[in-house]
């Protein structure tokens, strides 16, 4: 599949005949590459964290990069790719495969909110969304016809479906781009067998022929953000060259021509007002077999990266020490280039050039910025935002990257934004931010804890009517099922009241709780609550318990990631405050065995927490998160027991089945700030399990004790804790 503008390891993009693919094979450094025309060999599916990095940045109006960060899925395959990305970062667009291990391939819209949705086909097997408008309305792209027979170009809408642009005469056409708004699209057609020519479609015009350099093929590659400047690369007369070219409807297909000591140039990329062109330019040999449509590549020379106006033309804007560099992206205002360079030792860097400051790697641009960056690990740099502040690439070690340099805003309830600068992986970003979701979990955990805890044994807390209840009581465990690392733990003091019909229960405790997380990173939350809780007898020995919990607290948040390879922080302090209900049947002294009062119950309880929408302060790729709310529905059978040993010291015990009914926690979404939106899918909870109890309950200081050690099988609750208790009747 034809998925993003250029890999790493290519050299150049000169692409004819279908779709932006003739010569999108990867061409090596000094290989000759033969690439022979087949319609259905131009669109193959790409890795999706290759398609993330090259996802279109340059609308005018955008203010801050759209990098998509998320974990699309699939259409029911293994494989999917994105292409294009909407103004707002909302609506992604590309292709999936729909069934494991089958080659079929399907054009693809995704939002948030609906997921990956197929877009169909035009009759076949096949199809590719390439282009979205900036509101993620409008959909381009290609897709084979009824019986494989020929691919077409589409342009798809919520309420048209899948359209067939037709072609200029032959049987295929491919669309590469679409203009923000939507209406004007950029792609190839095929006049004959022999002609494959750039078009450009409105609804109005239909497709219109944009013609040649004076050879037989022209392909578009991009398009300004109002549709009147189309650029790509062309054939020239007796295609004895291919040139990069600038169409607009006044001036037709203009040759913007090469670098001098180079025959060849393909124009990349063109700013939002269509003023700014760049690309490649170089030399190779070229031999056009017409009865086999391939295309020879000779040994390519002395690739450059150029950047035209039309005021000066093509201007080389050098290498970074070695002998070739070639451009990929254009900022939307025209001033930022982007691309890859060899240096003078021969590896290959990411590169960002500006007026100023010529042609620089981007770790040499982020070390300008005072951003410590050790050791170069970029490759290619594909795209740029709008003013050139945020680019993003490959890295030598093949992971998608995110690079910037700019002052963030303030924030809220968290105070100010970050440095905004450094160098981090897709992978370490969106990790370090799944990792900082777990705030509303842990104030969860802390009211399990009170509840089935301090309070796990109420009947204990009965008094004589018209006697009064006071006592203390902690809890301490370790939070380690799974992939947790942490602890927690409470201190409250309580007092209660028989009143003979109920007894009535007051507790006010504080709870703290830390987790660790990845690149050294944690979280620590702290609050108090206040719980009130009735004792009622309801028939006999049969005994109800009934209670409300309301707990206001804080999270001090320190994300951990790695910002050019050292270690960085961002950090919040969002509020976090839940509440819970709970109702529980007990049986006191249901069964005696073994000299062992057993007591059976079954309890029911519902919390919810709610973190606070917070924009992180300090580091490098501080981010904004959105409010999180988190609830836990638990439903609780289990038996709690206790056997006389003698001089008023008992043995206490208890067994626990626990089921959580939610599947899953919620989706955490926000923005790492200057850079994209991100939409994060909440972690599968545990959701049975089991617990045991044992301790000792005694006599102490005019009071009651008893120590008790719990510990879980697994879910979403303290693996271990302690709970303690003294209580004094009067």
């Amino acid at each position: 599949m034809h998925i993003q503008k250029t890999y790493a390891e290519d050299i150049f993009r000169v692409s004819v005949a279908v779709g932006a693919n003739f010569l999108g094979k990867k061409i090596m450094h000094h290989e000759t590459t033969n690439a022979s025309f087949h319609p259905r060999s131009a669109f193959r599916l790409r890795p999706l964290a290759f398609a993330l990095a090259a996802l279109p940045l340059f609308f005018p109006a955008v203010a801050q990069a759209q990098a998509g960060i998320t974990n699309l899925g699939a259409l029911g395959g293994t494989n999917s790719g994105a292409t294009s990305v909407s103004l707002d970062g909302a609506v992604v667009v590309g292709a999936s495969t729909i069934m494991a291990g089958d080659q079929a391939d399907r054009a693809f819209l995704w939002t948030q909110d609906s997921g990956m949705i197929n877009l169909g086909t035009l009759g076949g097997t096949h199809s590719e969304a390439h282009g979205v408008s900036a509101d993620g309305a409008v959909v381009v792209g290609g897709s084979d016809t009824t019986n494989d027979e020929a691919w077409r170009a589409f342009r798809w809408t919520r309420d048209s479906g899948m359209v067939d642009l037709g072609t200029l005469g032959g049987a295929n056409a491919y669309a590469h781009a679409i203009s923000s708004d939507g209406t004007v699209v950029v792609g190839w057609a095929d006049k004959s067998d022999m002609q494959y020519r750039a078009f450009r479609w409105t609804q109005d015009g239909g497709m219109e022929d944009l013609g040649t350099l004076g050879g037989l093929w022209s392909v578009p590659e991009g398009v300004s953000a109002d549709g009147a400047v189309v650029v790509g690369g062309s054939l020239t007369a007796g295609n004895e060259a291919w040139h990069a070219f600038r169409w607009t409807q006044n001036t037709g297909m203009v040759n913007l021509g090469g670098i001098t000591g180079r025959t060849n140039s393909q124009a990349n990329g063109v700013s939002a007002d269509g003023a700014v062109v760049v690309g490649g330019a170089f030399d190779v040999g070229r031999v056009i077999e017409e009865g086999e449509l391939d295309y020879e590549l000779g040994v390519r020379e002395n690739v450059h990266a150029f950047r035209w106006t039309q005021d000066i033309g093509m201007v080389d804007l050098g290498t970074l020490g070695g002998a070739e560099a070639n451009a990929h992206g254009v900022s939307g205002d025209g001033a930022v280039v982007v691309g890859w360079a060899l240096t003078a030792g021969g590896s290959q860097r990411a590169f960002r050039w500006t007026q100023d400051a010529s042609m620089q790697s981007v770790e040499d641009w982020l070390r300008d910025a005072g951003v410590a960056v050790p050791v170069d690990i970029t490759r290619v740099a594909n795209a740029t935002n709008v003013d050139g502040s945020v680019v993003v690439g490959v890295l030598a070690s093949g992971q998608a990257f995110i690079a910037r340099v700019a002052d963030s805003g303030s924030g809220g309830n968290g105070g100010n934004g970050g440095n905004g600068g450094g160098l981090i992986t897709l992978q370490d970003l969106q990790q370090s931010l799944a990792d900082t979701s777990v705030g509303s979990g842990m104030a969860l955990s802390a009211a399990v804890t009170v509840l089935n805890g301090a309070h796990s044994r109420p009947l204990s807390r009965r008094v004589d009517e018209g006697q009064r209840a006071f006592w203390l009581a902690g809890d301490w465990g370790r939070d380690g099922h799974g992939a947790r690392s942490g602890d927690l733990g409470l201190a409250e003091v309580g007092f209660g009241k028989n009143f003979g019909a109920a007894q009535v229960n007051v507790s006010l405790g504080q709870t703290w709780a830390k987790q660790d997380q990845v690149h050294n990173g944690r979280t620590k939350t702290a609050g108090t609550y206040v719980l009130a809780q009735a004792l009622i007898p309801v028939s006999g020995n049969l005994w109800g318990a009934v209670g409300a919990y309301v707990h206001r607290g804080e999270a001090d948040m320190r994300r951990g990631y790695l910002n050019a390879g050292a270690q960085d922080y961002s950090r919040g302090t969002p509020n976090v405050n839940t509440w819970g209900l709970r109702a529980r049947l007990e049986w006191d002294q249901a069964w005696h065995v073994a000299n062992a009062d057993v007591l059976p119950y079954v309890d029911l309880s519902y919390a919810k927490a709610r973190l606070a929408a917070y924009t992180e302060s300090s580091g490098g790729f501080p981010a904004r998160f959105d409010s999180r709310k988190e609830k836990a529905t638990e439903l609780r059978l289990g038996v709690n027991a206790a056997k006389l040993l003698g001089n008023g010291l008992n043995l206490i015990g208890m067994l626990e089945a626990a089921h959580r009914f939610e599947k899953s926690g919620p989706r955490s979404s926000g923005q790492v700030i200057g850079l994209s939106a991100f939409g994060l899918d909440g972690r599968r909870n545990d959701r049975n399990w089991l617990r045991l109890g044992a301790g000792v309950e005694g006599k102490l200081a005019g009071g009651r004790a008893s120590l008790m050690l719990n510990a879980t099988t697994k879910g979403e609750t303290s693996n271990a804790w302690l709970a303690a208790n003294w209580q004094h009747a009067f």
